[in-house]
């Protein structure tokens, strides 16, 4: 008696094991499922990973460094060392953004791993070098790829790191650039991987 309820014990155990892995495996990227996903830029294309430029703490006085890289395996690398010295303390990047017609959608969603630190993806809705940016934090936490949301309604307009409370919240359609910093007193070296970029 106790050896047939033993056997149907483990066998319990062995289709829970079964559904886990099949609901594991069947969305492994849930969002994809049931929302429209639109894909901006891709970084295991070269004509669609976008124009890139990297803007330090030196246009401060500031001697952060960082550099942008295309893995051979198809991802962008943001790596660097961020200093306090001199009244620096941090280092982006940026890119032109496309006319991409995105204001039917609900925010950004990016494909990430990294260091575990702290960073900011920003967004300038105007022309000029040194506007009105609006950021959202996000964290890339370990080795493993992981999909994050970006609500647009999330992202809080600021200038040269302060919040602007009198600010309009981000229009999606007047994106003009967008950009990945990492600042607030993280200083040391850092490493951000990006496999994609894309609208939800």
């Amino acid at each position: 008696m106790f050896e047939y309820l033993k056997g149907i014990r483990s066998g319990l155990h062995l289709w829970v094991l079964i559904i886990y892995l099949f609901l594991s495996c069947a969305v492994p990227m849930g969002i994809h499922s049931s929302k429209p996903f639109k894909l901006l830029l891709n970084f295991d294309d070269l004509d669609r990973s976008g124009r890139w430029m990297v803007v330090n703490d030196g246009v401060m006085g500031g001697v952060s460094s960082s550099n942008l890289n295309l893995h051979s395996e198809g991802h962008l690398v943001f790596k660097g060392e961020v200093s306090m010295e001199y009244g620096g303390g941090f280092a982006s990047v940026r890119t032109d953004y496309e006319n991409w017609k995105i204001g039917k959608f609900e925010g950004f969603i990016l494909k990430v791993r990294g260091d575990g630190k702290t960073y900011q993806f920003r967004c300038r809705l105007g022309n000029s070098f040194d506007g009105v940016a609006y950021r959202h934090y996000f964290q890339a936490n370990d080795e493993n790829w992981k999909e994050i949301l970006l609500p647009f309604n999330e992202f809080v307009p600021t200038y040269r790191g302060k919040i602007l409370k009198d600010s309009a919240p981000m229009d999606p359609e007047s994106i003009r650039h967008l950009g990945l910093m990492i600042s607030d007193k993280q200083s040391g070296n850092f490493r951000l991987e990006i496999a994609w970029i894309g609208v939800y």
